[in-house]
């Protein structure tokens, strides 16, 4: 359980920092001033105002009186992580979804709740009208310029959730990221020594393109849920090299230079009270879960086949008031 609670809040860091650096990019606030006071209401703000599809740019008008929302106690926020860089961008043209979460906020009790989805989840695509990998949806959607739109509803369709914001950050920057903070130390589990990658296994400090192939690589006996974990365990030594080094503060002025990478359809406002939300939460106030399943081949393609009761056990006890 501790375990789960410390992925938990590694993933609320992230929607801290993405929410941060987006913010103080919009108004040139310091990380201190950001926090500073509370001259908004973050519940107000926060809860959708007749939510339009994620995709949809807000206009920035003013948040309903909160007294509106009295019934309306939890949001639910899209987190993906996106597999766009140079490369894809000039040869493809179609992205995937490389990390997919869902996250729950409780504005009444200040905890949080986060459903990992593994991205070769076999479920029903809309956007392709079959059922196919879950990060499909993006891939296909991006072909149109509508991937969060095509994303969001197969989880949507796939979880019976909806979904009213969005975040997501493309992995291409990562490598120049982390090697302008000077590299993070991990302890690689196993040689990677193929698919491009070239890490030995052991403790060492990973440089920018060597933590990219360590989040990247998928071809270790569980595939992507081994990369999921590798995914979580370096977001959790980066946020912990950083705080212990006195250099967090750093780190964000560092990523506001690749706020281009930053996708959202929260309003600055909303990012703030985001931050201001995720300071009221304790430690055990965050839960982390897993879509449960197993792999399975089906026409040769390998799928992640979820355990339909199980993910509705979890659904139904956590995520839905």
């Amino acid at each position: 359980m501790k375990k789960k609670r410390i992925i938990g809040v590694i993933s609320l860091i992230f929607l801290i920092v993405a929410g941060s650096f987006f913010i103080m990019s919009r108004f040139g606030l310091t990380l201190p001033a950001l926090l500073s006071g509370d001259p908004f209401n973050s519940k107000a703000l926060l809860l959708p105002d007749d939510p339009a599809p994620p995709s949809a740019s807000s206009d920035g008008s003013e948040s309903k009186d909160p007294e509106e929302f009295q019934d309306v106690h939890s949001i639910n926020i899209l987190l993906l992580g996106i597999d766009r860089n140079e490369e894809r961008e000039e040869y493809m043209g179609v992205f995937r979804s490389d990390m997919i979460s869902l996250i729950k906020l409780d504005l009444d009790d200040n905890n949080v709740n986060v459903l990992a989805i593994p991205r070769d989840t076999y479920t029903y695509v809309p956007v392709e009208g079959k059922k196919d990998k879950i990060n499909h949806a993006y891939a296909y959607g991006s072909m149109n310029d509508q991937g969060v739109e095509s994303i969001s509803e197969a989880v949507s369709q796939f979880t019976g959730l909806p979904i009213d914001y969005y975040i997501s950050l493309d992995m291409g920057p990562i490598p120049d990221i982390v090697d302008e903070i000077g590299g993070v130390e991990i302890d690689v589990e196993i040689d990677m020594k193929t698919h491009g990658a070239d890490l030995s296994k052991g403790l060492q400090v990973l440089n920018g393109q060597q933590a990219f192939d360590y989040i990247h690589w998928r071809y270790s006996a569980n595939g992507d849920i081994d990369r999921m974990k590798r995914q979580q365990k370096f977001l959790k030594a980066l946020f912990k090299q950083q705080k212990d080094s006195g250099k967090l503060v750093e780190s964000v002025r560092t990523l506001l230079r690749y706020k281009d990478s930053l996708g959202t359809n929260l309003t600055p406002a909303q990012m703030i009270a985001l931050a201001k939300f995720a300071n009221k939460v304790p430690n055990e106030g965050v839960n982390y879960f897993t879509v449960p399943g197993n792999a399975q081949t089906i026409k040769k393609i390998s799928y992640w086949v979820p355990d339909l009761a199980a993910t509705k056990e979890i659904i139904e006890a956590s995520f839905i008031d």
